[in-house]
């Protein structure tokens, strides 16, 4: 007799202070571990635990989605033993939700878009920025590009990424970086994000931002920022999946 499979999935929020990522390390504490440990001790066996994205060090989310598949489990049953996970995960990761996803749902390779949020709180540094022109630059960053001058040295070969879109807003007391796409390189939001401060300050000119994406070079955007600020925002899927998501 064939097994019923459930594919589940969970939407969470964390603070990252305290992670070494997302995803699992050997002897480090990471969100997926956390997930790990706790999923063993209420679901029992289960299969393929898969992120819809991956944070570095000390980065937050405010929703994250992860995904698993559990074999001849009911309804009933899965909804009980997610309140036990909700109380049973450590302060700093909070369940929010969980729902029962179609057979052939991905949690990472469905995913339609990403949003990552960045935070400048240091009122000196806000006082020194040119945000007009932080925003002019940003616009040469919207659409399909070769990122390699802003790939980490853990990125791949595979730099082409498109943004969707790039939104600066200010106010006295902050600037928030909101940048939106598919997927992202390794380390490219806080590259970018340190570019355009390089600009903000008057560092670089709008024009060495454009020669970064049109003649690409690895470690062109000369740095990178913190991770303490950077916020995983929102992960949205394509219409047929979102709207399970958020049906619940």
């Amino acid at each position: 007799m064939n097994k019923i499979i459930s594919n589940i999935c969970v939407s969470i929020s964390y603070d990252g202070s305290d992670f070494f990522g997302s995803q699992s390390q050997i002897n480090l504490r990471t969100v997926q571990s956390e997930v790990s440990k706790n999923l063993d001790l209420i679901f029992g066996n289960y299969n393929d635990l898969t992120f819809a994205s991956r944070t570095d060090k000390g980065v937050n989310a405010n929703l994250q989605y992860f995904g698993f598949k559990k074999s001849d489990i009911d309804i009933s049953e899965i909804f009980s033993k997610f309140n036990q996970l909700t109380n049973k995960l450590p302060d700093d990761i909070i369940a929010r939700k969980i729902y029962l996803m179609p057979t052939g749902f991905n949690v990472r390779k469905d995913v339609s878009k990403r949003t990552y949020s960045y935070k400048i709180l240091d009122q000196k540094l806000i006082n020194l920025l040119d945000v007009e022109k932080m925003i002019f630059a940003s616009k040469f960053l919207v659409g399909e590009h070769n990122f390699r001058s802003f790939a980490g040295r853990n990125a791949k070969d595979k730099f082409y990424r498109e943004i969707f879109d790039v939104t600066i807003k200010s106010t006295d007391q902050e600037v928030e970086f909101q940048i939106s796409g598919k997927s992202f390189i390794h380390q490219q939001i806080r590259r970018i994000i340190f570019s355009l401060l390089r600009i903000g300050l008057d560092k670089e000119d709008t024009d060495w931002l454009s020669n970064l994406i049109n003649f690409p070079i690895k470690g062109g955007s000369k740095g990178v920022v913190s991770s303490n600020n950077l916020t995983l925002k929102e992960v949205l899927y394509d219409k047929k999946h979102q709207k399970i998501l958020e049906k619940v």
